[in-house]
Parts: C-alpha cells; structure tokens; sequence
C-alpha cells in the first residue's frame, strides 16, 4: 500500500495561500530578575511572507499577551495559532481525513465522486472516482494483492492499478487546497509540544520586520571574585545567563536588568465559551374547527392590489433582534469596507530604567539551550580591611572588608569568593548602588580575641521634677555601660570594628561619637597594633519618666521624694515638704476619726446587749437599776462622740483641701 508519503511525492502541490517562509532572526533580548524576558526579532523579508515562531505551550499565553509586530513599508495581515484542539481533531475537519495515516487505497475512497487525472504508462486518464477494490492478481507463478481504482470517464468505466500509477492529480482546486492543508497541519505539529505562531507580513518589495514580546525566562544570577592587594582591591563580577528558547543567539544585543515590573499570566489560549440562557418561545393555541350557519351578503369591492415587493435583502442583511416585519430588516450595504489598519506599528527603543540598573553586554552567541557566564564588572573597587566584631562567632571577630563601590554602576546582589594571597572565603554581596559601601565578611579573624565585660550601672539620677494637681512627674537619667576587651595575637596589624547593642530610646554618651550606627548597634573603631591590647567602653543612658500620686503616698514617702538626689527644684522640694507635714497631720486626723468611728460602733452593740437584758429582768432590781445608769452614761458618751465627729470632719476637709492646695 502506498502511503502518505509517495502521496505527497505524488500529487500534492503548494496550495495558492501558501506564501514563502522568511528567517527573523533574534536580534536583541532584555533579562529581567522578575522570571521574565524581552525577545526581539528582526530582519528582511520580500513581498508577502510568512515568519512562523515556535513556542511550548506554556508559553502562548505570554506571547499573545505581548506580541509587537512592526512591518517598516507593508502591513501586518494577522497572526495564526493553532488552537488547542488535538492534532486528530484538527485533521477530521478537512474534507480529506489524514488522522489515521491512511494510505493511497484510503485516500481515493474518501472522494469518491471527485474527478481525478490519472498519469499510467500508457497515457492519461481523467474521470470521476467511482471506487477502489482489493483485486488478486497473477505475477508469474505468483498471486499478489493490488489496489485497483475505477474511474467513470466519457468512454464508461476504466480499472488503473495504483502501484503502476505515476501521478494523481484532483482536478478540484478546493480539494487539492483541502489535501494540502491537512498536510500542513501535519507538518507544524511534528514540533510536539512546540505550537507555530506565524506572522503574515503583507507588501511589496524588500523591507525591514520586527518581532517582540515578552515570555517567561529564567531569572539571571550574577557571582563576583574579590582580589584583595595591600590597599586596594579588584572586582570581577560574572553574569549567568540562560538561554531558554529554540533559536540560536547570534550576536544579539543582550541587556540585563535588574528589577521587578508588575508581569502575570492570563489565559489567553484556552478558548472561552458564554452560557447563554435558554428561552422557550410560548406554543400558538390550537385553532379548533368551527361550522357557520349560510347566510346572504352583499358582493365585497375587489380588494386593493398588493403593494411592491420589497427587493430583496443582500447577503449581509440582518433580522430585528426580536424578529419583526420585512420593513423592519436591517440591510447592511456589502460594498461598506472594513476599517482595517494600515500595519500594526510599534518598535521598543531604550528607555530610563529609573530606580532599576541595567548591564548592556552588547554583542553575545548562545546557542539554544544554552547557559553562560558573561563577564560584567572588571574593576578597581575602594577596599578598607577590618576586623568586624558582633559575638556571632564568640570571642573572635570575623575578617573582612568595608567595601565601596567605584566601578561606576551599580552592583546586583550575589554570591563572591575572596582572593588574598589565595583562596580566603565566601562572601555574599548585597545589591550596591553606585557609590554606597557596605561590610562584607569572609572568614574568622583567629588572631583577634575580643571579651565583652558587664560593668555594673550607677543608680539612675532625677533629671527634673514637676508637681501638678496632686501627680509627681518625675524624669530620671538611667545609664547602661559595657566593656570590651580586645588582643591583637597576631603579626599584622588590625582594625577592630567593635558593634555593641544600641537600646531604642537611648542615647550614647562614652564614647562621644561611634563610626557609624544602625538602628539596632553602634560601631567603634579600635585599632591594634600587633601583640597589642586595648579597651573599649560603651555607655548609653536613657530618660525615663515617673508619676506619682501623693494622694496615697504616707508621710515618710513624700519626705524621702523630697530629699532624693538629683535635679529636682527647690520650690518642689518646699512643697513637698509642706506636703509631708500636710499629709502626717491628715493622717492624725483620720486616726482619731477611726478611734472615734469605732468606739461609737462599740457602744452601740453594747446597748444592744443591755436592751436584751432588761427585757428579760425587773427594772426595779439592783441589777436593772444598774443596767439602766449604764445606758444613760452611754447616751452621754455617744453625744460627746458625735459632737467630736462633726468637728473631726470639719478638720479633715480643712486638711485636705490645704494639702490639695499646696500640691497644686
């Protein structure tokens, strides 16, 4: 049986759409650290042309989110995609079905009825397919199975063997155009998973295409390799790239950028379908027979002859929404053209990154799949060594250095090895803008040993004291002090960068100044020379501030508030002292008038004793007469303590409005 591939060889012409394939080439491409990346084609094509770009199909919704076409001199006609609907699904929409792989035999009884130009040894055939049969037939001595086809033709019908047929040809354009068409759709999805876009570029002559849009990339990663000298040192820095397309990179114009811009993915591929609601339309009512008795009536006027025929609607014309009349037909006139556009126009040029940085790495070959290092930074760098102490690797500080950045860009974050005199350590480098500096630390300085000390704080002092409406404020000055011991057990000089905690809030006061500060530690510069030692003492003292209300306090706490220490003015000493005497004669005054409080409570349960006891006694006994006297010398008792009272509490009000008076 011959198969689909002789048929091609066969009979199969490029159908009349069909235009020529140009090579775009990637010209220029920007990296960016957000997972993504900018691909720009560019070159020459020549009249109509076809540029066809792969793509996984991960990636379509990134293309057809950001494609940007320019044709310079012609127009862009459009962009074809396949869509998702698999490759057998594509090929049963053809007249001719391909999706099982059929052959010749196949072929041919799937257009019966189509007219066929059969080229033999022994001339041309031409005539309609009727059908094609399995046959047995004689080779010598022995039988072979052939496919015969059975042409209809002016002069009746005529059998052709196929394995002696040299060419078929369909006389249909449209069928030829159809047969040609399934093989197309064959021949772009021998790419698998890789989805052909094609771009239909439309003009005249020669001229200059473009292609770009962004897909997703892998995120480009920089290294550097820091050579440190005597006083200065060198920077090397690396840029890995990837390069993660089907297209080789030939001397392209590479830029890589560092920075986030806003980029997501939307589903623009998987096609997208309304449900839309289902409206029954009401059924007419049954018309039911009806009988008439006979009647007489006058002969009717002829009727009116009918009005004109409206002219028929053209082929665009479109029915009411609701359906309505034929004078309700909207015509749309056919010979209205369609607004197209000219071409699609749009070119990327370099623009001011602002906040973002970028390395323009000029003319780079990766091929596809490819990964390398890009050389990006080769400079002299502002280089201090230092010893810097922060107790994370105990009594040792680690070395490193106080990196400034003069290579004249700014420096993307990353990963360094260190070089003195050999391989010295790791390092990770921040993101460095041009100009800024930062510590970078590589390896534990073994040579420095550095004892941080408690040294016991001194009582916190009144800065300043107010009296308000009875509320003591007071602000003290409390002082924290830490000590530092530091040994240099080696042959080099060092310096020391000692960083102590800084307390929020607080403020430094020995040393007067610290090298530089973060919001969270102060950093102290100590120099060693070699087999020296040194000190370093650090004080912060903060303000705190107290209230306090003498309402409550007792006398000896008012007076021990006014002969504390520190800066607490006199005239709020004075009052605190009247306060004190104030509060003591209060205090006596409450105390008698609890004595007295208590002492009325005391006598009046004890006549209610004695109020029991008469009831169950003769008054007129010794001890009823006694009971008696004892009441009577109460009822004396409580007037004197209630006439005490009221002047108790006269007292109290008048002491404590003094007090109030004087604290005011």
């Amino acid at each position: 049986m011959l198969r689909l591939g002789l048929l091609v060889a066969l009979f199969v012409a490029a159908p009349a759409w069909a235009q020529p394939a140009a090579e775009v080439p990637v010209e220029r491409v920007i990296l960016f650290t957000s997972g993504v990346g900018y691909f720009e084609h560019g070159g020459r094509v020549s009249g109509d042309a076809d540029v066809t770009l792969r793509f996984g199909t991960e990636a379509l919704n990134d293309v057809l989110k950001s494609l940007v076409v320019e044709d310079r001199g012609g127009r862009v006609a459009g962009v074809v995609y396949p869509t998702q609907a698999p490759i057998e699904r594509t090929l049963q929409s053809f007249a001719i079905d391909l999706s099982n792989g059929p052959g010749l035999s196949n072929i041919l009884r799937q257009v019966r009825g189509a007219e066929v130009e059969v080229s033999t040894p022994s001339g041309t055939v031409r005539g309609t397919v009727v059908a094609v049969d399995r046959q047995t037939r004689e080779a010598g001595d022995t039988a072979i199975e052939v496919d015969v086809l059975s042409l209809l033709t002016a002069g009746g019908l005529v059998s052709v063997r196929l394995d002696t047929a040299r060419g078929i040809a369909f006389t249909d354009p449209a069928l030829q155009a159809e047969l040609a068409g399934a093989l197309a759709a064959l021949a772009e999805d021998r790419g698998g998973d890789r989805k052909p876009v094609r771009v239909q570029f439309r003009g005249r002559g020669a001229r200059d295409v473009r292609m770009g849009y962004v897909i997703e990339s892998p995120v480009w990663k920089t290294s550097y390799r820091l050579v440190l000298a005597d006083d200065d040192g060198t920077l090397q820095g690396w840029a890995l790239v990837e390069n993660p397309t089907e297209a080789d990179w030939t001397d392209i114009d590479l830029t890589l950028v560092s920075g986030r811009p806003v980029s997501f993915v939307t589903d623009l591929y998987t096609p997208r379908f309304i449900d839309r609601p289902v409206v029954t339309l009401a059924d007419d009512a049954v018309v039911r027979p009806e009988s008439y008795a006979a009647g007489a009536r006058e002969r009717a006027a002829a009727p009116p002859p009918p009005p004109p025929a409206p002219e028929p609607a053209r082929m665009g014309a479109v029915l009411g929404a609701r359906g309505g009349r034929a004078d309700e037909v909207v015509v749309m006139n056919d010979a209205m053209p369609l607004d197209p556009t000219g071409s699609v126009v749009a070119q990327g040029t370099a623009g001011d990154f602002g906040e973002l940085f970028a390395y323009r790495l000029g003319s780079v070959t990766l091929p596809r799949r490819g990964s390398a290092m890009l050389p990006i930074v080769s400079d002299a760098v502002g280089v201090e060594r230092l010893s810097i102490f922060t107790g994370a690797a105990g009594r040792h500080p680690m070395r490193g250095v106080r990196l400034t950045n003069t290579t004249g860009a700014s420096l993307r974050g990353g990963p360094m090895t260190v070089l003195d005199d050999g391989y010295a350590g790791d390092a990770l480098l921040p993101d460095l803008p041009e100009g800024d500096e930062r510590l970078l630390t590589f390896a534990v300085d073994q040579d420095v040993l550095v004892d941080p000390y408690a040294v016991p704080g001194a009582a916190s002092v009144i800065e300043t004291a107010r009296l308000v409406d009875g509320v003591l404020t007071i602000q003290r000055q409390g002082r924290t002090t830490r000590g530092y011991r530091l040994e240099n057990r080696g042959s080099r000089r060092r310096v020391v960068l000692v960083e102590a905690p800084r307390q929020p809030g607080a403020r430094l006061i020995a040393p007067t100044a610290a090298e530089e500060s973060t919001p969270d530690a102060y950093r102290f510069r100590v120099p060693l020379a070699p087999g020296a030692t040194d000190s370093l003492v650090v004080t912060e003292a903060q303000t705190l501030s107290e209230r306090i209300g003498l309402a409550s306090l007792s006398p000896e706490r008012i007076l021990s508030l006014a002969r504390a220490d520190g800066e607490i003015p006199a005239d709020v000493r004075a009052a605190l002292r009247r306060a004190a005497d104030l509060r003591r004669d209060l205090a006596e005054t409450e105390r008698r008038e609890v004595e007295l409080r208590n002492e009325l409570a005391t006598i009046e349960r004890d006549q209610t004793r004695i109020r029991g006891n008469l009831e169950a006694i003769d008054n007129d006994t010794d001890y009823g007469r006694r009971l008696l006297a004892t009441l009577d010398e109460q009822e004396t008792r409580i007037e004197a303590i209630r006439a005490e009272q009221a002047e108790v509490q006269a007292l109290l009000n008048r002491q404590r409005e003094a007090l109030r008076i004087s604290v005011r």
